[in-house]
């Protein structure tokens, strides 16, 4: 082992002898743990503010098609509580012949309509006001979906944010490697190869910076074309993610007791079983009602009338029957499946939440670490004590380092958005 590795590795050893767990988690908190108050509203600081978010999702196209469909729902409840029959007015003229030729003007006038019974009347009501419930849990399912993309979104310009952020620092100390390099060929302390090493190093990470400054440009064009209003998100101050302090049941039951989705597909399982409450009612079809008024034989006979006419119920009905009876149960399948989804979708949620955070605290101490033995690394070259390749290494594992412990925080502080998000303890529709 040379003179210059003996001295770097007893360099590092005391590093790691002298920095501690606690010591290397302290090291790595951003400057914006000292600003925030309080670590759960400080980590949904970096989000935009919630009335521009409100007026963001407003203005979304899928949401303005809700709004319509609440609308549309309140006409047919309208429809429904009128009833699918109308008044028929009927009307007649007869010439009657008698046989030696005597001729007698008639006429006949009839009003009728078909009506409701047996509650139909009311089943057709509760169907209507159903019908809108049903549009309501569908435009918040809507709207939360909406602000699921919205935050993807949002943490993924972020994410590309603190990329750049981390590849123009390595840029700059590629760039004074390259410089020191040049003046140790000057000096004629160290070798051609060295320099060339450098610049390549340097080339590298540049066009590592035009790639993410190009996955940046894309993430904000796309934010600020489906999102008007916002504004751009900046990560150069990242809040610290707070720790969970409730248990998982606490949150997955919260997330679970108000959930749209899940109470869309309850809202439809009771609007199908009304609908086949509704086709089952239509065993006994509806009668029509008509009055009639005559005059015959030229006025000499005059008549009033009640007529009631009823279907025949045939095998149409009892299909109709059959079928809304199928879609019912359908309905509730479909909502057992739903309740899955989403109890699943709530444990993966608070799982990831405190999964994120114990990795951002390790990933954060790996980080400190490497940045701290790549400086060392860095000293150890400009006093000749080590070679350009083992500085340029370590300076790669403590750019790696970097670039995972700012992805664990942004991941950190999305898991976290999302369960407040999916608890409805923010951007929520009511």
């Amino acid at each position: 082992m040379s003179t210059s590795n003996k001295l770097l590795l007893a360099m590092l050893l005391a590093l790691g002898a002298s920095q501690s767990p606690s010591a290397m988690a302290a090291a790595s908190a951003p400057a914006a743990a000292s600003t925030a108050t309080s670590p759960a509203s400080g980590a949904l600081a970096v989000l935009p503010p919630e009335p521009l978010v409100r007026r963001a999702l407003e203005s979304l196209p899928q949401l303005r098609l809700g709004t319509l469909q609440s609308q549309l729902a309140g006409v047919d409840k309208t429809r429904l509580q009128a009833g699918p029959y109308e008044w028929t007015a009927r009307a007649s003229v007869n010439q009657r012949r008698v046989e030696g030729g005597e001729r007698f003007q008639e006429q006949e006038l009839a009003l009728e309509r078909t009506v409701r019974w047996f509650g139909k009347a009311g089943q057709d009501q509760a169907i209507g006001a159903q019908g809108v419930l049903v549009a309501e849990a569908m435009h918040a399912d809507a709207w939360h979906e909406a602000g699921r993309a919205l935050m993807k979104d949002w943490f993924d310009a972020l994410r590309e944010q603190a990329a750049v952020a981390r590849l123009d620092e390595q840029l700059a100390v590629t760039e004074q490697l390259r410089r020191v390099a040049a003046k140790r060929v000057l000096a004629g302390d160290g070798a051609r190869l060295e320099q060339l090493q450098a610049d390549t190093e340097h080339q590298r990470v540049a066009a590592l910076v035009l790639q993410a400054r190009q996955r940046q440009e894309q993430a904000l064009a796309q934010l600020e074309q489906n999102y008007v209003g916002l504004p751009a998100p900046d990560a150069s101050r990242l809040p610290l993610p707070p720790a969970p302090v409730e248990g998982a049941d606490y949150w997955r039951e919260r997330i679970l007791h108000d959930n749209h989705e899940l109470e869309l597909a309850e809202a439809e399982v009771a609007l199908y079983t009304l609908r086949a409450s509704r086709q089952s009612s239509d065993r006994m079809p509806d009668p029509t009602l008509a009055l009639r008024a005559a005059r015959e034989r030229a006025g000499q006979e005059r008549l009033i009338g009640l007529t009631l006419s009823i279907p025949l119920p045939g095998a149409a009905r009892a299909a109709d029957r059959d079928g809304a009876a199928l879609k019912a149960a359908m309905a509730r399948e479909r909502a057992d499946q739903v309740r899955l989804r989403v109890r699943s979708a709530a444990q993966r949620a608070v799982i990831d939440n405190a999964r994120s955070y114990q990795v951002w605290q390790t990933v954060s101490e790996v980080e400190t670490q490497a940045r701290r033995q790549s400086e060392l690394m860095m000293k150890a070259y400009q006093a000749g004590e080590c070679t350009l390749m083992d500085a340029l290494g370590s300076r790669r594992q403590a750019l790696d380092a970097a670039l995972a412990a700012q992805t664990a925080q942004v991941e950190a502080l999305a898991a976290y958005a999302r369960v407040q998000l999916d608890a409805h303890a923010i951007w929520a529709i009511d």
